[in-house]
């Protein structure tokens, strides 16, 4: 079996400098580049992902990594979805997908897809640790970010118009007669929590609503049982905006354990408007999140880049939509929203 040391000892060249000729680096002479490359050819080399690679230029994979510390992306039903999304566009181009979920076990290692070269670009989903991004972007892979925590110099991103969605949610419960408002999330590390809380902010403010600290609450991703019951025991709060579905559907369970009802005692609204929402009992009322959408414009960003067809550095921000169900009461004629 032709090994990469076989192909460096016949070029009379490093291995390294077999590794980058084929991954067409650009500190490789053409000259040295064509000499491997027959070298190659005749001897039938394919290592992993690069035969087509060799004489295409492109693997025609793609590359996925979600970052999970927190759930399995299996049972989180905002990124299920944004990969669908991802799935569908690159079946649609003829691009193939290579998955890859960074986890507490693997978070140094660099995926086995970027340290072979099998992919001709990246869409990295989620949060990732500074260091572990750093190393990624290092590698000069074209890279499109999906709801990240922040936005990142020279890289392409897609994100999801928080504070304007939070406005619109806050508007909402303004307009059904409520204005003492709770507010839960996950922690304000993340970025689309705070801008979250700044639109909840901004709506109370142009509303002459004083901001009351004591009614916000981010202590936590997945605690929105505790968050609505201190809301609604200790605070007596009886209209509570969950920047997140889950937290709101968690909230609901307290709710009810305390004997009381949704919207006529307590009304909450979500952010996402994940399939959950809908199925909630009474239908959950939420900011709608075009998850596929991320998804899908994404990959059409990222084919761009691959194509030379765009430049980096472009931020796509997607609006969301109010989805009036039934968990908002109307304070003004008693009914429900």
């Amino acid at each position: 079996m032709v090994s990469i040391k076989d192909i460096a000892t016949l070029a009379g060249v490093s291995q390294s400098t077999v590794s980058k000729a084929l991954n067409d680096r650009s500190d490789v002479s053409e000259v040295t580049k064509r000499r491997i490359i027959e070298i190659v050819e005749r001897l039938n080399y394919t290592p992993h992902a690069f035969g087509k690679a060799l004489k295409k230029k492109t693997s025609e994979n793609v590359g996925v990594i979600f970052c999970r510390y927190v759930r399995s992306l299996s049972g989180n039903p905002f990124y299920s979805r944004v990969l669908e999304g991802i799935e569908a566009e690159l079946a649609v181009n003829n691009y193939n997908l290579i998955l890859q979920i960074i986890t507490e076990s693997n978070k140094e290692e660099l995926p086995k897809m970027l340290r072979e070269r099998q992919v001709d670009g990246l869409i990295l989903v989620g949060t990732f640790r500074d260091g572990y991004l750093n190393r990624i972007l290092d590698t000069g892979t074209n890279i499109v970010m999906v709801d990240y925590n922040r936005l990142i110099k020279d890289c392409s991103q897609v994100v999801i118009d928080n504070e304007h969605g939070a406005f619109q949610a806050i508007k909402h419960c303004i307009d059904m007669g409520h204005r003492r408002i709770g507010f839960i999330s996950g922690d304000f590390s993340r970025v689309s929590f705070q801008q979250r809380f700044e639109g909840y902010r901004k709506a109370l403010k142009m509303n002459d609503i004083p901001l009351d600290e004591t009614i916000v609450r981010n202590d936590g991703l997945e605690n929105g049982y505790e968050q609505v019951k201190y809301l609604v025991q200790e605070r007596d709060i009886h209209c509570i905006f969950s920047a997140n579905d889950l937290n709101a559907i968690h909230g609901y369970k307290a709710i009810n354990e305390m004997n009381l009802r949704i919207p006529e005692d307590v009304s909450i609204i979500g952010f996402d408007d994940i399939d959950m929402a809908r199925m909630a009992n009474p239908p959950l009322t939420t900011m709608r999140v075009y998850k596929e959408e991320l998804g899908s414009i994404a990959v059409r960003i990222l084919l761009n880049l691959i194509q030379g067809n765009s430049v980096n550095n472009t931020t796509t921000i997607v609006p969301t939509r109010l989805i009036k169900r039934k968990s908002v009461y109307e304070l003004n004629k008693g009914a429900r929203g």
